[in-house]
């Protein structure tokens, strides 16, 4: 399905720069190095969350659906059920897939229905470690009736099961079962660290700490890659990785630092490419928290922030202040819910009625307590850090004392990590959603970290409701108002306060050819590219 805010891939040629310098061969042959910012804790995907989630799954395995740039849902190893082939029954509650027949793994064995309920296995089996099984706890069960059908039968109609279920909205690829199936849990396994997968690159070495080496899978059913060979190096600093891509150290850097636009359009062979995608930044504050769980001070704390001055110095104009929701909820994104207002005025004297009193340095007191609050950013984005500078010099000024404390991106992610584990009052960091505008996955009661990524630890019955309602239904309008009402309801409550909406930043060579502008991950086209 295409819809109207993806139209703004139309501009791509109007937002993306060309250096003046023509094309230059690569320093490491028909390879491509990617300056990457995060390492993973795993190659097996189910460990992954986020962008770098998709980057190893895109790279080495292979869904059953997934999505191209225009937001349609595209064969992968299925065909896309829907109402109207049968693949979805009438009643919304049985998907019926049909495999792609010569599909091999990495080592020569055939793929086969096996796999697909083995892996639907693996992430509901309590002893895998994994962040999330939204979307896959919607099924009662699977069944392969054969070595090339898959059913799933659900609990009950849930609308973006396609999407989720191996499809594009998922964290989470198929698994080959030969290897994996007698193991109690994937925990500790060995593939963890080389896994074999059925997508267009073979992983080859992960050499911790420096990079992961990939290589052409000449057996990809799709054909062989056009590269033959794939490097994610880890560059946690943007001025590193931009030092390395006018070296030739690096060829690519995907998800660039928008505060670094300036610099990225200057580096010789090579093109930025800008790309509104389903991301949004935010203040994401702990419910948990006795300061950050009173919802006086969570609204003049949002009062306080002018976000279009702070996203107009930090993005330069890229990123969209008016449409950070519009990243969480994409074709159902309600326009006319609007934002938190910039009101200092007000943020001052509703932190007064709350019983907040300006103290002798401007900082306020309650009961002896000074509005002190520190909000949590990861290193190696500059992006985030600026954010939070400029968060703070405007809540200085209403009377909240905010201090930044920065974590390393593998350290702020993980599992074990302050946000998961809810040590922390306030957070500022980019989300990268999901396409289909079901937001349970950060705003259900059921998903209240660890167990999931509601990391704002936010529960609202009425919002639970709408969620429920909105994911039930298979009609387009339906699940508008149902999502219109939870935007209204998330900017009442605030749990997250949305500063804009994301564009990425893709630094790509000049003569780099097949590459497609992401709707959730760059790496979806990566069996396309070529020099």
């Amino acid at each position: 399905m295409i819809v109207r805010w993806i139209s703004a891939l139309a501009c791509i040629a109007a937002l993306a720069a060309c250096s003046k310098a023509g094309p230059a061969p690569s320093a490491h042959g028909n390879s491509l190095v990617v300056a990457y910012s995060q390492e993973p804790v795993s190659l097996n995907p189910l460990y992954l969350e986020g962008a770098v989630s998709y980057a190893v799954s895109e790279i080495g395995f292979s869904y059953l659906t997934n999505y191209d740039s225009h937001g349609n849902i595209v064969a992968d190893l299925a065909g896309v059920p829907t109402l109207a082939n049968g693949g979805i029954s009438r009643d919304g509650t049985r998907i019926l897939y049909t495999l792609r027949r010569g599909v091999k793994w990495q080592d020569g064995t055939a793929f086969t229905s096996r796999d697909v309920a083995f892996t639907y296995r693996a992430i509901m089996n309590p002893a895998n470690n994994i962040p999330s099984r939204y979307g896959y706890d919607q099924a009662a069960g699977v069944d392969t009736p054969d070595a090339y059908t898959v059913v799933v039968r659900l609990k009950h109609p849930y609308s973006p099961i396609v999407s989720y279920f191996f499809g594009g909205d998922s964290n989470y690829p198929i698994l080959p079962a030969h290897l994996l199936a007698s193991l109690p849990n994937l925990n500790h396994a060995a593939f963890n660290e080389l896994p074999v997968g059925s997508g267009p690159f073979a992983f080859a070495r992960w050499a911790r700490g420096d990079a992961i080496y990939a290589r052409a899978n000449a057996a990809y059913y799709a054909g062989r890659p056009g590269l033959d060979g794939v490097t994610l190096r880890f560059v946690h600093d943007s001025s590193t990785a931009i030092a390395q891509l006018t070296t030739g150290e690096a060829d690519a850097v995907f998800a660039a630092d928008v505060s670094r636009i300036a610099e990225l359009r200057t580096i010789p062979n090579h093109r930025v490419v800008v790309t509104p995608v389903p991301y949004f930044y935010a203040v994401l504050f702990n419910l948990t928290d006795p300061v950050a769980g009173d919802a006086a001070v969570r609204r003049a704390f949002a009062l306080a922030i002018d976000r279009r001055s702070l996203v107009a110095k930090v993005t330069h104009g890229i990123y969209d202040p008016d449409t950070g929701m519009r990243g969480l909820f994409t074709w159902a994104f309600d326009p006319r819910v609007g934002n938190v207002p910039y009101d200092p005025r007000a943020a001052a004297d509703l932190l007064s009625r709350d019983g907040w009193i300006p103290g002798p340095d401007g900082i306020r007191i309650k009961n002896g307590l000074r509005l002190e609050m520190q909000v949590a950013t990861r290193t190696g984005m500059q992006v985030d850090s600026e954010l939070a500078v400029l968060v703070a010099a405007q809540e200085r000024a209403v009377g909240i004392d905010v201090e930044q404390k920065r974590y390393a991106p593998e350290q702020f992610f993980a599992t074990d990590g302050p946000i998961m584990q809810g040590r922390y009052q306030t957070a500022i960091y980019g989300y990268q959603s999901t396409y289909d505008p079901d937001a349970s996955w950060l705003l259900a009661c059921s998903q209240r970290g660890p167990n999931g990524f509601n990391d704002a630890r936010y529960c609202n019955a009425s919002v639970d409701r709408a969620l429920r309602d909105g994911a039930s239904s298979f009609d387009r309008a339906s699940r508008m108002r149902d999502y219109a009402f939870v935007q209204r309801q998330i900017l009442a409550d605030l749990p997250y306060d949305f500063l804009c909406q994301i564009s990425q930043i893709d630094v790509i060579p000049t003569r780099l050819e097949g590459y497609d502008p992401p709707l959730l991950s760059p790496f979806t086209s990566i069996a396309r590219w070529r020099y």
